[in-house]
């Protein structure tokens, strides 16, 4: 690629990425019915004009940071599956790296996100389609059969699989949505966290 286009396709990038970061703290705080594209440059400090001739509109946006946490989320936890060690161990190494994302501040907008495209009517068709997905590649689909061999290794509680991994999630969403509102907020470690799944029996 010559030098000039590098150069463009470098500056494409980074304003890219800009306007992504700065629209993921704006949906956070006010939801995308609520947001302008105006807020977004603001807060990106471009202008109105400049986001616009990167992307059509807050829909768009939107829906390309729901695809990024989507592919994300998915990512980790296949990266997981492959990591050298027992079920509890993938799980926790797997944690390590969801707070890392939540304490840096991009993961939790994007777990924000995530929950305001499941919960909301108001979100655009592709977001939708972007959800519905392939249900049998979903982080809940994907760890559960690490939860199932933790079991059989006996080192994970033997309670119904799909719950625990429903009830995990659960609590690294309510500590994004905590880091949200409360950004002192204390944060627990990988240890802690997956207290929940291991089995005490035997020990």
């Amino acid at each position: 690629m010559p030098r000039d286009a590098q150069k463009n396709k470098e500056i494409r990038d980074t304003r890219i990425e800009q306007i992504l970061h700065s629209a993921a703290k704006v949906f956070a705080r006010k939801g995308m019915t609520a947001t302008k594209i105006s807020e977004i440059a603001k807060e990106a400090k471009l202008s109105h004009g400049l986001v616009y001739h990167y992307f059509r509109s807050k829909e768009e946006i939107f829906s390309r940071l729901v695809k990024t946490a989507s592919e994300r989320s998915l990512d980790i936890v296949h990266k997981a599956t492959q990591y050298n060690g027992t079920s509890l161990e993938k799980i926790k190494w797997m944690t390590e790296k969801i707070l890392e994302s939540i304490e840096s501040g991009d993961g939790t907008y994007l777990f924000l996100i995530m929950i305001q495209a499941s919960t909301s009517d108001a979100v655009p068709d592709e977001v939708r389609e972007i959800l519905k997905g392939d249900h049998s590649n979903t982080p809940i689909s994907v760890i559960v059969p690490i939860i199932i061999a933790g079991q059989n290794e006996g080192e994970i509680v033997g309670d119904d699989p799909v719950k625990l991994a429903v009830s995990y999630y659960a609590f690294i969403q309510g500590l994004a949505i905590n880091k949200i509102q409360w950004k002192e907020c204390p944060m627990p470690d990988a240890d802690m966290i997956t207290k929940i799944l291991r089995n005490r029996e035997g020990q």
